[in-house]
């Protein structure tokens, strides 16, 4: 007993001597990627490959990890993270120093580069097993023992077995696979746009969000969910991370939505998508938006303006099932959430606007890069911040700002980045791991090779399988990496078969995402059914009602690329007219009711002619059939809102009014 004791004692002590350890770790992950990004060390005359820095971060981040870990450990397992948080900030520095000489030159120093790849290995796996659970870690082992035994694989996909040696030294020192492109992106870019949404948010950009909500959508039946829809995707396009923005949003927006009469798997559901959609809304989207905008090679605004129609379409299907609900359930307009004038909210969160017009501002005016256009954004918030609190203490006013932050609270909302980045690096690691893994095996190759025979025969068969891969993976593992597994092994097949390259890793970028939203294992549904009480089945089943539009856009990209703004002017806005008809009537054919209750029969009509609608009728016929069905559909909507008008005046026995 005395003996646990002073082990307890112990630990306590080391805990006591690594936290602030971590805490500077943390806080330096960030600002080396700021400095990184605005190439100073190359203005001041230094040498420095991108791969030494993105391992420097890594350890770091890996370090983190295993120091966050330690807080809770307890016995042998404590001073198993405290010795592997050592190890990984040791092979951070070790990387740092020798791999300009270990790169070009590994086969001088064999016995180095393997044990570099080793402990890079074990670290990274470790670490990413106690971020994210076993899935990526199977996947990379999987892809290890493909490496090693690949040339007793049957079929197609035999590939050669490699000797562990060689193995150890290309993941140790190449950089196309661990310090590679995947873990650049994550480290000079996801992390910039991290810290841009954290010092956002320290500035009032929560509150700002949150009222311009009430503003935009604080009328009319069901106003609190259309409040929590808005705001939700607001704090979702910032963080990027369908969980987190469940987490933080959730606890303000189902309890609201509780309040006003929506079931508690109504309100988990409808946060839930509502988060999940934040990954795919400019101006910010999720990490593995900026990870296509490299990979593609291509400015990260043609991203966001690819983006655009089909989050406006995801977010207007979601609120027009809220609206039908609403109808159909009774719930009144809440008349209890406070609506503050527009000026006041522009006037309360100025600076949050302001630092949005200088990134928007950045990127499309003066075509810079997302990255450095951030950290503009970032530079204004911080100066400004400060300076507000200069003002009050010199002037000794009270805390009128909310924008106003002390160097203390600029620095706590930068450790706190550095913190939250920490999974996203260590994903983006063992994502490069595989890429490079695929590369050198020649799995990458073959495994296109047989999507490609595949998909010549049926492409709408190959998008269906990858589709149904990118949900099944997604089902373990975060958007980030499954996006990076796809767009290697996928959706080069799709590029081979015509499919333009921004279009093909859009649909994997989705494929990846909903898997949020999609049962048995949709992780932001089961986060949100956590904050209402709900049964965690019941709100994923709702979740993927809800979500049912996301489905079907990513099939909409391949066979009506007007949506992601390619084509003429007609083009595009024929397809987002006609796309959002048709989510208008399959909503209310889902919801059964519309405007006034609908028939069993009037939403079979209501499926058929939404569906109907939304699918490629040009590529099986003349135009004149889309655009014949798309007129039917319109003229059978304005009739349907005529007659409901008519039967306002003057309701017939039995019929429901318009309410």
């Amino acid at each position: 007993m005395q003996m646990l004791k002073a082990n307890d004692m112990t630990l306590n002590t080391l805990r006591a001597v690594f936290r602030p350890l971590g805490a500077i770790l943390a806080f330096g992950v960030p600002v080396v990627a700021v400095i990184w990004v605005l190439s100073i060390p190359q203005r001041m005359g230094l040498l420095i490959y991108p791969e030494q820095v993105a391992a420097l971060l890594l350890g770091a981040a890996i370090c983190v990890v295993f120091l966050r870990e330690l807080d809770a450990a307890s016995g042998m397992r404590g001073w198993l993270d405290a010795v592997f948080a050592l190890f990984a900030l040791g092979l951070g520095i070790w990387v740092f120093v020798r791999f300009p000489a270990l790169t070009e030159g590994s086969h001088f120093h064999p016995k180095e580069a393997f044990n570099l790849g080793l402990v890079a290995t074990v670290l990274v796996l470790e670490g990413l097993r106690r971020v994210v659970g076993w899935t990526l870690v199977v996947i990379t082992g999987a892809m290890f023992a493909y490496a090693f035994w690949g040339d007793h694989v049957p079929g197609p996909l035999r590939g050669r077995g490699l000797p562990l040696e060689d193995v150890m030294r290309f993941i140790g020192t190449d950089s196309a696979a661990t310090w590679g492109a995947a873990l650049q992106i994550a480290a000079f870019v996801v992390v910039i746009f991290v810290l841009f949404g954290g010092l956002l948010m320290a500035v009032g950009g929560g509150d700002f969000f949150t009222q311009l909500a009430t503003r935009v959508a604080g009328r009319g039946p069901g106003n609190t969910a259309k409040v929590a829809v808005v705001a939700s995707g607001l704090f979702g396009s910032i963080s990027g991370s369908a969980v987190s923005n469940v987490m933080s949003t959730g606890v303000m927006t189902i309890p609201m939505m509780r309040r006003s009469g929506f079931r508690a798997d109504q309100a988990g559901a409808i946060e839930a998508v509502a988060s999940t959609g934040g990954q795919l809304a400019p101006p910010v989207m999720g990490a593995a938006a900026f990870l296509m905008a490299e990979l593609l090679q291509m400015p990260y605004r043609d991203i966001l303006l690819a983006a655009m129609l089909p989050a406006a379409l995801y977010y207007l299907s979601l609120y027009c099932q809220i609206d039908f609900i609403a109808r159909r359930d009774g719930h009144a307009e809440a008349d209890w959430i406070e609506k503050v004038s527009l000026r006041d909210v522009l006037m309360r969160g100025w600076l949050p606007l302001l630092a949005f017009v200088v990134l928007l501002g950045a990127i499309f005016t003066w075509n810079t890069r997302a990255e450095v256009a951030a950290i503009w954004a970032l530079g204004l918030i911080v100066s400004v911040a400060l300076a507000l609190w200069a003002y009050q203490r010199v002037t000794g006013a009270e805390r009128a700002f909310g924008a106003a932050l002390s160097p203390l609270e600029v620095a706590q909302a930068i450790r706190k980045t550095g913190g939250q980045v920490c999974d996203v690096l260590l994903i983006c690691a063992a994502a490069g791991m595989i890429i490079g893994l695929l590369a050198t095996t020649g799995l990458g190759f073959s495994l296109s090779l047989f999507l490609i025979q595949f998909g010549g025969s049926n492409m709408f068969g190959l998008l269906l399988v990858t589709a149904m891969v990118g949900i099944v993976l997604g089902l373990g593992l975060p958007t980030t990496g499954v996006y990076l597994l796809l767009a290697t092994m996928a959706a080069p097949a799709l590029v081979q078969l015509g499919i333009p390259s921004l279009t093909a890793h859009m649909f994997v970028f989705y494929y990846g995402m909903l898997s949020m939203i999609t049962p048995p294992i949709a992780m932001a549904a089961f986060a949100a059914a956590s904050i209402s009480g709900a049964g965690q089945v019941q709100t994923g089943l709702q979740a993927f009602k809800f979500g049912w539009i996301a489905y079907f856009l990513p099939f909409l990209f391949i066979y009506k690329p007007g949506l992601l703004m390619v084509g003429t002017w007609w083009d595009i806005g024929y397809v987002f007219a006609s796309a959002l008809l048709a989510l208008i009537l399959v909503s209310a054919a889902i919801i059964g009711h519309g405007l006034a209750h609908l028939s069993l029969f009037a939403r079979g009509v209501a499926l058929v002619m939404g569906l109907l609608i939304i699918a490629p009728l040009r590529q099986l016929g003349p135009p004149v059939l889309e655009y014949g069905m798309t007129l039917f559909g319109l003229i059978l909507i304005a009739g349907y809102a005529l007659q409901l008008r008519s039967a306002t005046s003057t309701p017939a026995q039995g019929q429901i009014p318009y309410q």
